[in-house]
C-alpha cells in the first residue's frame, strides 16, 4: 500500500509485514466519539472544493481525475476521524489523486501468507487511494468488504467505493491504532521499510508536509513526532 513515493516507481512494497490475523470489519456509523469525529459531519470538512483543490494538481489525462471523487469518498465513510493524516497519506501515495494503480506493477505474492493463497494470474500491487498491496491485505480486505480480494484484485483500482473502502479498511487495521502517538508512527505503519532511518527522506518529507498543511486548513495542531 504505501510507497516511497506514488509519483515514481517502486521496486518493492513493505506495506505492513503479514500476519494471519485479520482485521475486524469497522463500521463507520460506530465511530462516534468525541476524539474521533470532534463533533462536526464529515461531508462539512471534506468538502467539494478541499476534495477539488487536491485533484487539480493532477494531470488533465490523469485516470484518477474520473475516477476519484468525493461522493464515492462520503459513501465509503461517514465518520470524522484524523482526516488531517489520512489525506496526507492519500496524495502522497495517489500523487493528489492522479494514480488509480501503482507504476512499476510486481506480483506481491508472499508464500507464506498460506490463508491468502496466490490466484493464478492474479497480482497484488498497488492499488487505490493507499495503494493497498500484496497478498496477505487484499485477501482479508476483500473479505471485510465482500469482495474476493485474491481473485479479482483489480476491482480496487476499477470500483470508486470499493477503492475507498480498501484505503479505510488498511487505515483502521495498521495506521487509527497508532495515530494517537503523533504522525510518524503512522509512516513506519504504511511504509516504514522503505522509507524510514533515512532510507528515504524526501517520501517522510513530503508525508509530512502535507500532513502539516491539512492540519493548518482544518484548524488542526499537527502535535509532536511527525517524523520517522
Amino acid at each position: 500500500m504505501p510507497t516511497d513515493n506514488r509519483e515514481q516507481d517502486d521496486s518493492e512494497r513493505s506495506e505492513s509485514s503479514y500476519s494471519d490475523d485479520h482485521a475486524d470489519e469497522f463500521d463507520p456509523e460506530e465511530s462516534t466519539s468525541s476524539e474521533d469525529n470532534l463533533g462536526v459531519p464529515v461531508r462539512n470538512v471534506v468538502t467539494q472544493a478541499f476534495f477539488d483543490s487536491i485533484i487539480r494538481k493532477a494531470a488533465p489525462n490523469c485516470k484518477g481525475k474520473r475516477f476519484y471523487t468525493r461522493a464515492a469518498f462520503l459513501t465509503a465513510t461517514r465518520s470524522y476521524f484524523y482526516l488531517a493524516a489520512f489525506f496526507a497519506h492519500v496524495t502522497h501515495e495517489t500523487g493528489s489523486l492522479c494514480y488509480t494503480e501503482e507504476i512499476k506493477k510486481s506480483r506481491y505474492c508472499d508464500p507464506k501468507a498460506k490463508k491468502w493463497p496466490c490466484a493464478p494470474g492474479r497480482q497484488y500491487y498497488g492499488r487505490g487511494p493507499l495503494q493497498l498491496t500484496w497478498n496477505y491485505n487484499y485477501g482479508p480486505c476483500g473479505r471485510a468488504n465482500r469482495f474476493d480480494g485474491l481473485k479479482n484484485p483489480d476491482i480496487v483500482a476499477r470500483n470508486r467505493v470499493v477503492a475507498w473502502k480498501a484505503a479505510l479498511w488498511f487505515w483502521m487495521k495498521n495506521v487509527r491504532p497508532v495515530v494517537g502517538r503523533g504522525f510518524e508512527p503512522t509512516i513506519r505503519a504504511i511504509n516504514g521499510a522503505l522509507e524510514c532511518n533515512g532510507k528515504n527522506p524526501g517520501a517522510v518529507k513530503a508525508r509530512v508536509d502535507f500532513y502539516k498543511g491539512y492540519c493548518k486548513r482544518f484548524g488542526v495542531a499537527p502535535g509532536p513526532n511527525l517524523t520517522c
